[in-house]
């Protein structure tokens, strides 16, 4: 379902259920969002739950709307015009960090009929207001305002480290206006994947300027030359010691330090780039937009591997088209793959960088690839791995991905799935326990329930779960509704024997690689059971992380409680731009490429030092397309993610100022984490 949120001032944690929100909320089945649809929001959470008042009305364009929301140690209020129109009874926990106002969330960003402006302010406790004004910026091109939420709705500001002292109160002035028509700037982009109304120093204007681009990056590739300290794995070849080679990745201990050790025996920092070289992803949608676009590659001859249907596997038509690789081929000519690949190798290695992190490889150099489910059938999120038919054809699958590098070396390590897709939730058991008949997945859960929950006490289940079962079977055909906390202990107990089977299998498949589980995400997630069941059942734990630093308080005390090593598997930190190039706000972001560089200066080093953490990825080598990877089809202009995570630009040029911070923190990381060990 499409969902919009306009927050007019937030402060929170959704799955820790801490802090507050008051925000203008769109949630419908149509494509656009309408004033009909939209409503006033305040949630206040307490630590165990969110409690809400949601206000409706007869919203009217033009008109000036008053709002003031009053949090207390005891209950919460919502008054819109000068009428109460809610009160809510209850505790608030604060939730630490920024305070955010006038934002629209990345994740909550689909079209609206409307736009809004604001007046805010905010009092904690007996401080002074902090009043904020949220307008367009004049000095930014409406057309390219148009991409980004941030920019059409206004620059949305934010009170570092804030402290919501009780009691807190926000005040805010909104009024409601017509969305602009962003059809008549069509078309968009330009044949480079430009924004075409984007005014910046560097922006590509022929196919000349990308050649000149690569004569002078060749230029300084050579300069910067190749690390020799390193072995090909990316090993220190210096470091005053070594263990055994075996000829793979593996981890050890030394002190409290765990290392992770190449297969020449050296310690490595591993240092990692996602999605590399990406010759032909990620790609945008067409469909329905063509218009956006100034010029599109011909669908047959030399580009027309360069379209594809459906590649999210989202059923349908919808045309993807990969205009990036345009530009590879316009810089290097008919052998632009090869080429493309010789350099991203050459340039992550001048870069300071081990290999490949997750979503691609290159031949004879380090990646860590992810493994999917193929065909295998789930009984409702997952494969039932309780059923032995099921369990073949998953082991097959998992075989079939893994034996052609069952002894290759440059294999960091395997892992399955990916992120919360991974993770098993309580709505998941409760519909495996409403499932028609007896799967043995089904059959799992009451056999646990029973002997384990209720220390076979028929009578007693049944009347936990409301049903009428006199014998075991007839458990296995009904369709219960056990309470909560027995929800919460099956799903621990299938997903403690799902993972176990995963780790099991690949290990049993790939005996001499690691297994890094299916990089979880803290926080997204059931509960921090979950970051404990997947650390049970991995050699390194896998995860990712968008955060503005390696590891605060709370990520040290998931990390503490585990004794295992850990690798981050995606960390980022885009350049916005303030809105002036179209790319999108990520919820973790810098405003130019400078403070990027910053940003990641401080998370090596701070997770080179930490005893636990054996290495980190970068999440990605390219910018996303202006226009959005998608998934999804509609005559918008932006569909799904479209923000500059990249090392190099969509017209694969380099970031080079960021990277030469980038090189100098890559270049120390292993040092730094030596030194740690000697104090």
């Amino acid at each position: 379902m499409p969902s919009h949120r306009y927050h007019l001032a937030a402060q929170y944690d959704w799955q820790l259920r801490t802090g507050f929100y008051l925000s203008l909320e769109n949630d419908t089945e149509e494509p656009v969002g309408s004033l009909r649809t939209l409503r006033l929001a305040l949630g206040v959470g307490d630590g165990n739950e969110w409690r809400f008042i949601v206000v409706t009305r007869e919203w009217q364009l033009g008109r000036e709307y008053r709002v003031q929301a009053r949090i207390t140690a005891e209950e919460a209020t919502l008054w819109l015009d000068g009428e109460q129109v809610g009160r809510s009874a209850g505790g608030f926990r604060p939730r630490g960090g920024n305070l955010e106002v006038g934002i629209v969330p990345a994740w909550a960003s689909a079209p609206t009929e409307y736009t809004a402006t604001s007046q805010v302010s905010v009092t904690a406790g007996s401080g002074r207001p902090r009043e904020f004004s949220i307008r367009p910026r004049a000095d930014i091109p409406e057309p390219v305002r148009m991409f980004n939420p941030e920019t059409v709705w206004g620059q949305s500001a934010q009170v570092e480290r804030f402290v919501p002292t009780l009691p807190l109160v926000i005040e805010a002035r909104f009024r409601l206006h017509p969305m602009p028509d962003w059809k008549r700037f069509q078309p968009y982009i330009d044949r480079y994947g430009q924004c075409r109304y984007a005014r910046f120093s560097h922006k590509v204007r022929s196919d000349d300027d990308l050649r000149r681009s690569l004569q002078e990056e060749q230029r300084l590739l050579a300069q910067w030359g190749v690390p020799a300290d390193y072995d090909p794995y990316g090993g220190y070849r210096k470091a005053g010691w070594r263990e055994r080679g075996t000829g793979f990745y593996r981890v050890v201990r030394r002190g409290r330090t765990w290392w992770l050790v190449t297969p020449e025996g050296n310690p490595c920092f591993y240092l990692g780039v996602c999605s590399v070289p990406a010759l032909t992803w990620e790609m945008t949608p067409v469909s329905d937009r063509e218009a956006v676009f100034e010029w599109l590659p011909p669908r047959e001859g030399k580009t027309a591997e360069l379209w594809r249907r459906s590649v999210w596997g989202e059923g349908g038509d919808t045309e993807y088209v990969c205009l990036h690789s345009v530009n590879l081929m316009r810089r290097f000519g008919d052998r632009w793959k090869e080429e493309s690949i010789q350099l991203a190798k050459r340039r992550l290695l001048a870069w300071g960088f081990s290999g490949v992190g997750k979503w691609d490889k290159i031949d004879s150099f380090p990646h860590s690839p992810v493994l999917g489910h193929w065909d295998v059938p789930n009984l409702v999120r997952h494969p039932d791995i309780f059923d032995p038919a099921i369990q073949a054809r998953f082991r097959e699958s998992l075989r079939q991905q893994i034996e052609p590098h069952r002894q290759n070396p440059w294999v960091l390590g395997w892992s399955v799935g990916n992120e919360y897709d991974e993770i098993v939730t309580r709505e998941e058991i409760r519909q495996i326990l409403r499932l028609s008949g007896a799967p043995p997945g089904k059959r799992a859960l009451v056999d646990y329930a029973l002997e384990q929950l209720y220390r076979n006490d028929l009578a007693r289940l049944a009347q936990a779960w409301r049903v009428e079962a006199r014998d075991r079977n007839a458990f296995y055909t009904a369709q219960p509704t056990p309470p909560d906390e027995d929800v919460e202990n099956l799903r621990r107990f299938y997903a403690d024997r799902y993972y176990e089977w995963l780790y099991r299998t690949v290990k049993e498949l790939a005996p001499n690689h690691l297994y890094f589980g299916f990089w979880i995400v803290p926080g997204w997630w059931e509960n921090e059971q979950d970051w404990f069941l997947s650390a049970r059942h991995c050699d390194v734990l896998g995860y990712d992380r968008y955060a503005p630093v390696f590891a605060d308080e709370w990520m040290e005390s998931l990390i503490s409680r585990i004794d295992k090593p850990i690798l981050c598997g995606e960390f980022s930190f885009p350049a916005w731009y303030d809105g002036a190039r179209a790319y999108g706000r990520y919820h973790v972001w810098a405003r130019d490429e400078a403070e990027t560089a910053d940003l990641y200066v401080r998370w090596v080093r701070d997770a080179a030092r930490h005893p636990a953490c054996v290495g980190v990825m970068w999440f990605q080598y390219r910018d996303q397309p202006l226009t959005g990877r998608g998934p999804g089809r509609g005559n918008t202009l932006v569909i799904g993610e479209h923000f500059a995570f990249g090392l190099v630009d969509y017209t694969d040029r380099p970031k080079w100022e960021m990277l030469r911070r980038m090189r100098e923190v890559n270049l120390q990381a292993v040092q730094i984490r030596l030194r740690q060990r000697s104090r």
